[in-house]
């Protein structure tokens, strides 16, 4: 059932952050109630036309776009243009899955996962960053997809539950690559360690 992937992660996330991250910290609440507006307003469409788009992506990429606001310009430019390129690569994939599905190897939402963070691994270094801008991109992807669909005279619904869910499993997998390099950060610095207290005790015994 579409949504539960969704559902099941942002509770779970929503959870943690309540009852195990600290009162003080400052983006606690704002996380809080963003994260519970988008699990109520996923279960509401916008409907223009032949498009039907769910609120929920749209509350994101405009809170996302407020809280950008105070970086420097060169920065914007760059998130702008990291967005566009996710933009497009996930409108293709979709395009490219619809029409000619024959190269699908595995079922395309792991598919979709591992290419755009790799993708976003080679376009940015910071972990904030790379959420952002893989979240403004899949909602701006599949809206694009949604307008060439509704051009062709096919409806489409977007932003949809499955929607929701194949964005938590990218995310997640991004975090999880973080997590991983945080591991093989704390990995490398505690065996430098080790091995320079070994040089010094060695050269003590010189």
């Amino acid at each position: 059932m579409d949504g539960i992937l969704f559902y099941w992660m942002s509770w779970i996330v929503w959870v943690i952050v309540m009852y195990f991250i600290p009162k003080t910290v400052p983006f606690r609440f704002d996380f809080l109630f963003h994260l519970l507006a988008v699990m109520v307003l996923a279960g509401y469409n916008l409907e223009v036309s032949l498009l039907s788009i769910h609120m929920s992506g749209l509350y994101l990429i405009f809170i996302l776009c407020v809280y950008i606001r105070k970086q420097s310009i060169i920065k914007i430019i760059e998130l702008i243009s990291g967005c566009l390129i996710i933009t497009l690569a996930y409108a293709s994939f979709q395009l490219f899955s619809m029409l000619d599905p024959i190269w699908l190897i595995m079922k395309p939402s792991y598919l979709l996962c591992i290419f755009l963070n790799y993708l976003i691994l080679i376009l940015f270094k910071n972990w904030k960053h790379r959420l952002f801008v893989l979240l403004v991109g899949l909602i701006m992807g599949d809206l694009v997809y949604s307008g060439l669909l509704v051009y062709h005279s096919l409806s489409y619904e977007a932003l949809t539950y499955a929607w929701h869910d194949n964005t938590v499993l990218i995310l997640c997998a991004n975090v999880v690559w973080r997590l991983l390099e945080l591991m093989s950060r704390y990995i490398f610095l505690s065996s430098q360690s080790r091995l320079l207290s070994k040089q010094r005790k060695g050269n003590f015994n010189q």
